[in-house]
């Protein structure tokens, strides 16, 4: 549910914009600054010079447009009128001392030269042992485009699907320079597993409208995909979903409303939701909270804002607080493995993992020590945490992920 971590609204993607030109500035300012948002922990970058443009390249490769508002030799002070956030700082030897504001708050951020470059060591790196393809598949009035790994596969092959989770993403599910479905693709395709991943309806090279979908029209593209998979000629499909895809392939397995060669033949859950929206939406956001030291009688506030926030995020959010994936997950029949790190702080274990195992009892539920949401490594399991962490996923659950699928096959 990456919709819903608590970070700021710094780079929405309908609002980016080319830069614009500015005055001259002092030479002491020329050029590109770089810093980490303190408490949030997300990288800024500004550049300044003939355009002047801020970055976040941990929320995607996005240039916005900003105004400088002043600047000497000694100062600066800037915003950024997309995302109404502004930046101001005092030079200090080779860096700028200030804070960033934005809707009110202001966090601390220092900047020094030069831009922030992420080491992801373990994103897949060409060429590859194995046969990649580019492929399309429809779905309603739109066309989802996507990667198909080991596609010189037979039909004995195991095959799965790749269903990311909430928010805009792209076949990689790329989030803050790390890319958890191509490593995980990877690893499979290396181990004799055939995988598809696709752009969301709306993203990238996909077609249609993401804004105006809700998780059931995320659920009919991702059974649009298992039915893919087998107009390839694989005998036995399966799912793999994290966050809001684990709990689509909850539903594609469980819902008597899934067409029969839609329903997955095995399934694995990475942090994908037992609960009821609502309540899941509650205890993540407490939960946030309360790690971050905020006062109780204040998380309580803040908790029934997030909730009437939701509401008004029109149509995925009323329909996610509503959605109750218990009686499809009650129902299901195939092999399921479902995971949780246990410090996960947005689909919380404790609750997730024991419901799944109450309702399907002979679920393969596995609870994964010091690991987060994206199944890092981990001090907190905050998501301001997410873009300092090197490692995408653990080798440990992509090991145990790939032994277990080759045991369904």
């Amino acid at each position: 549910m990456k919709r819903i971590i608590p970070l700021l609204a710094f780079a929405l993607l309908a609002l980016c914009c080319a830069p614009k030109s500015t005055p001259v500035l002092p030479e002491t300012l020329a050029g590109d600054w770089n810093g980490i948002i303190e408490g949030v922990g997300l990288a800024f970058e500004i550049h300044l010079g003939d355009s002047c443009y801020a970055a976040s390249p941990d929320q995607g490769d996005i240039r916005l447009a900003l105004e400088v508002k002043e600047a000497t030799d000694s100062s600066i002070r800037i915003r950024i009128p997309k995302v109404m956030a502004s930046y101001e700082g005092r030079v200090r030897g080779d860096s700028l001392i200030g804070h960033f504001g934005q809707m009110g708050k202001s966090f601390p951020l220092n900047l020094g030269r030069g831009n922030i470059v992420r080491n992801r060591p373990q994103t897949p790196q060409p060429p590859f042992p194995y046969a990649t393809e580019e492929v399309s598949f429809p779905s309603g009035d739109h066309t989802l485009a996507g990667t198909l790994s080991l596609s010189d596969a037979t039909a004995e092959t195991p095959a799965i699907l790749l269903v990311s989770g909430s928010g805009p993403q792209n076949r990689d599910e790329e989030l803050m320079g790390h890319k958890p479905f191509a490593v995980i693709a990877d690893a499979f395709a290396r181990a004799g597993i055939a995988t598809l991943r696709y752009d969301d309806r709306g993203t990238a090279e996909s077609t249609g409208d993401f804004a105006a979908a809700t998780t059931a029209d995320f659920a009919a593209d991702a059974a649009e995909g298992v039915r893919f998979l087998r107009s390839r000629g694989f005998r036995k499909v399966g799912v793999l979903g994290h966050s809001e895809g684990g709990t689509i392939a909850f539903l594609l397995a469980g819902s008597p409303d899934t067409p029969e060669d839609a329903r997955p033949d095995y399934l694995i859950s990475m942090a994908g939701m037992a609960d009821r929206g609502d309540s899941t939406l509650v205890r993540q956001t407490t939960a946030m909270l309360e790690a971050t030291g905020v006062p109780g009688a204040v998380a309580k506030i803040a908790v029934r804002k997030t909730v009437k926030q939701m509401q008004k995020q029109k149509p995925w959010g009323p329909y996610f607080l509503a959605l109750d994936p218990a009686p499809a997950i009650a129902a299901i029949r195939c092999p399921v493995l479902a995971l949780n790190g246990e410090k996960d702080m947005q689909v919380l274990p404790q609750y997730n993992l024991d419901k799944i195992r109450q309702l399907l009892p002979s679920a393969d539920a596995r609870l994964y020590p010091g690991l987060n949401h994206l199944f890092q490594h981990c001090t907190t399991g905050l998501g301001t945490e997410y873009p300092a962490i090197e490692e995408t996923i653990s080798p440990d659950v992509l090991g145990e992920m790939v032994a277990w699928v080759l045991g369904q096959n």
